[in-house]
């Protein structure tokens, strides 16, 4: 697995993917309309990405095997909060869904590890909406553990 940085016509078409699946994520957990959620990821989105694919300590790639054939999108950001450690964080990880099942996922994560250790970061975390078992699965299987847990009801 290789990670190609993304030239500004690939972030732009990440950019619209990411947001979009992130708003139908939000749909669906939270009840909201499409439109507001739509809304509400567009937001977070552009309040992370001030500067878009230049914003300073993020970085993404076109996940791609054998001859530069693409299979997936990476967004990955370096967070300092001291006193805590140094981490990597995994905004977005999508493997295209013609390539899932078969093992990518775990080379985009094991790819993503590399670049970690490569540049002295020896920590590692994401987000995943709860009823998305496959890539809980695909994290839990690749040595990741609960560290937080937002627990919420509707009233």
């Amino acid at each position: 697995m290789r990670l190609m940085a993304m030239s500004a016509a690939d972030f732009q078409a990440f950019a619209a993917r990411s947001v979009a699946g992130y708003a139908r994520d939000i749909a669906r957990t939270y009840g909201l309309p499409d439109a507001s959620a739509f809304t509400s990821a567009s937001a977070d989105f552009n309040e992370l990405l001030e500067d878009g694919l230049e914003t300073e300590g993020h970085y993404f790639y076109r996940l791609c095997i054998g001859d530069d054939v693409e299979v997936g999108s990476l967004w990955i950001g370096v967070v300092e909060n001291p006193p805590l450690p140094t981490r990597l964080f995994v905004y977005d990880l999508e493997i295209d869904p013609a390539f899932r099942r078969q093992g990518l996922g775990r080379q985009a994560l094991n790819a993503v590890e590399t670049w970690a250790i490569e540049r002295g970061i020896r920590r590692l975390e994401l987000n995943v909406f709860s009823d998305n078992v496959a890539a809980r699965t695909l994290y839990e299987t690749s040595g990741m553990a609960a560290c937080e847990i937002t627990m919420g009801k509707d009233l």
